[in-house]
């Protein structure tokens, strides 16, 4: 909190930084409102004539200027301003890197404010530090097919998919809806409600369970699951990710030679 007298005899007009605001997040840009709140316990209201500032991150300047803004403060209340930024994750992870198992970066924030007063320009420095969101997508993998059961109508598998999670906290799935291609030909396709979890800084598997008709699949792909080697695999998704950010859409491409347990 940084404070300054305004000559008037009333009080204190005072500065501090009250928060981050994030309106709107996808894996890659974060739009977010650096919130200052300026308090005049003075029966005048005062003109917002300079706000300068530098953001930097881990130390190392990511943008500055000047925006005058026209804020008035109103007089014996509170007033807020707000710095809007729009930070593009690519670019972000090219100077600074977000370090595994966590969810933010530091950032540092630092200017001035200058106020019209009757007794000339009033200067306010401030500096303020916090967290700021690092969001990275997980990456998904094939580990394996495992045929559960098998006969003559068709067969029931699970498509074992690692998730690696670059974040601290744990990531749900949610809505996956998907469409499954095997040996070059869509097999199945459908929409699960709870597709399962991948902790922090960890590479966690989940299930995905599917049923087979051979009249759909064709019996080539009765051979491939049953030669004992490995089968090709397509998977097109679109998934709602469970992010400590809130709910963000992410969507899935992911192809490979798997091997077949069954």
């Amino acid at each position: 909190l940084l404070a300054a007298c305004d000559e008037t005899g009333g009080g204190l007009l005072d500065v501090s930084f009250d928060r981050l605001d994030v309106n709107a997040i996808d894996w890659e840009s974060v739009d977010t409102d650096f919130v200052f709140r300026i308090d005049n316990p003075n029966p005048l209201q005062f003109s917002l004539s300079r706000f300068d500032y530098t953001l930097a991150f881990e130390g190392v300047e990511w943008l500055s200027g000047d925006d005058p803004d026209g804020l008035v403060v109103a007089a014996s209340g509170g007033s807020e301003v707000a710095l809007p930024a729009v930070i593009g994750f690519e670019a972000l992870y090219e100077v600074v890197q977000a370090s595994r198992g966590e969810d933010a970066i530091p950032f540092t924030l630092e200017g001035s404010f200058g106020f019209e007063t009757p007794w000339g320009e009033l200067d306010l420095p401030y500096a303020a530090d916090g967290d700021f969101p690092a969001l990275r997508a997980p990456t998904f993998s094939f580990r394996r097919v495992v045929v559960d059961s098998i006969d003559l109508s068709g067969a029931s598998l699970d498509v074992q998919i690692d998730v690696d999670n670059d974040l601290g906290s744990t990531l749900e799935f949610t809505n996956f809806d998907y469409t499954l291609r095997l040996e070059g030909s869509e097999v199945a396709s459908g929409l699960v409600e709870d597709l399962g979890a991948a902790a922090g800084a960890e590479t966690s598997t989940v299930d995905l369970p599917v049923d087979i008709d051979w009249i759909d699949a064709g019996t080539g792909l009765y051979d491939a699951l049953t030669g004992g080697g490995a089968v090709s695999v397509g998977l097109a998704a679109s998934t709602d990710v469970d992010t400590p950010f809130g709910l963000v859409p992410l969507s899935v491409d992911e192809s490979g030679e798997v091997s077949v347990d069954l």
